[in-house]
């Protein structure tokens, strides 16, 4: 359950309404201090003068007991201002690990917390600005090397015909191969940078895994695999192109790491209040110290395959589910295959 954001707003006004009570009350309390003073200890009558002595005793006592008390209240203002100055100081200067203490009392604790939230988040996308910077260009300058490298060979006319047909077949690849790291990447920093998934309809689930299934059936065909859909009729309320897209990416995923001959299912159902879709793989499954990183932009966990995939296919899925207010899991074992679950909320 989302936790109810604290308002500064009404935490200052209880503060001031309570100041104002206390003046009031001091106030009311010092001429009534002064009323028996004057009349009772010194048996002054009633008259003006009695009056003008009461009245300025009662300044003076209430000054005397305001004056600290707002001494004390103004220098908690100014350091608390002081704090949120030096803190937002320190940000400007790129310190994002940098965090105010919120156990200390603060009248302005929500706001307190409010900047050490927006500071965690700037960390996290620095840190994935600076993951991004290493893999992307890391994974980019390799196909470009390729290509280089045999578009060069390719200038020496001493090569035989097969030669040159195996370094252009190359050289295509590598071209694919980049423009597809290109779609991709600028695909993820679309859906990382969105927050709200718009142009929502009603359509049903289990034929959008259908057609998928359909469209991806010539790779799963050429290797053999034996496909079973189990598909449940079940109506849901989202965007149906980026759903497409998470579907078409985890069977594809499937299909990669599946060997000739293997199996592969896939299928929907209801569970309480939310739909599971299961892609299962007989694939030689995935070690268990990896699993967590598996979402991870460029993450390739087994190298003598890292030329199958770009390592952004699961990290766009990921977001694709968070957009979906959803979940991905994955349950592997070494040898024997995986399964991919997502969990969507039924709407």
């Amino acid at each position: 359950m989302k936790r109810k954001r604290r308002n500064p707003t009404s935490r200052i006004i209880y503060q001031l309404l309570l100041q104002s009570g206390m003046i009031i009350v001091v106030a009311l309390g010092s001429f009534m201090f002064m009323t028996w003073l004057i009349s009772d200890v010194f048996g002054v009558e009633h008259t003006y003068a009695a009056a003008g002595f009461e009245m300025i005793g009662s300044l003076v006592i209430l000054v005397l007991i305001l004056v600290p008390f707002n001494t004390v209240v103004y220098h908690r203002r100014v350091s608390e201002i002081e704090t949120i100055s030096n803190a937002i100081h320190k940000v400007a200067d790129g310190d994002y690990t940098y965090r105010i203490p919120t156990d200390n009392g603060s009248q302005i604790t929500p706001v307190y917390e409010a900047f050490n939230k927006m500071c965690s988040e700037l960390e996290s996308v620095q840190l994935l600005r600076n993951d991004f910077i290493n893999n992307y260009s890391h994974e980019f300058k390799t196909p470009i090397a390729s290509i280089n490298g045999f578009a060069k060979l390719l200038l020496d006319k001493d090569l035989s015909m097969d030669d040159q047909h195996e370094f252009l077949r190359i050289i295509a690849d590598e071209s694919e191969r980049l423009s597809k790291l290109a779609t991709s990447t600028i695909l993820l920093s679309k859906l990382t940078s969105q927050q709200i998934v718009e142009d929502k309809e009603v359509f049903d689930l289990a034929e959008q895994l259908r057609q998928c299934s359909i469209i991806l059936s010539k790779k799963w065909l050429e290797k053999k695999i034996d496909f079973t859909g189990d598909f449940s009729s079940v109506m849901y309320w989202g965007n149906k192109d980026i759903l497409q897209h998470l579907w078409i990416n985890l069977l594809d995923n499937a299909i990669k790491y599946t060997p000739v001959g293997g199996e592969i299912s896939v299928k929907n159902y209801v569970k309480d209040t939310h739909i599971l879709i299961e892609f299962t793989d007989s694939g030689s499954g995935i070690p268990e110290e990896i699993i967590h990183k598996m979402f991870t932009p460029y993450f390739k966990g087994d190298k003598s395959r890292s030329q199958q995939g770009l390592g952004l296919g699961l990290a766009i899925a990921k977001r694709i589910v968070e957009l979906c207010k959803g979940s991905i899991t994955v349950e592997s074992e070494v040898d024997k295959g995986s399964t991919f679950i997502v969990i969507l909320p039924r709407q």
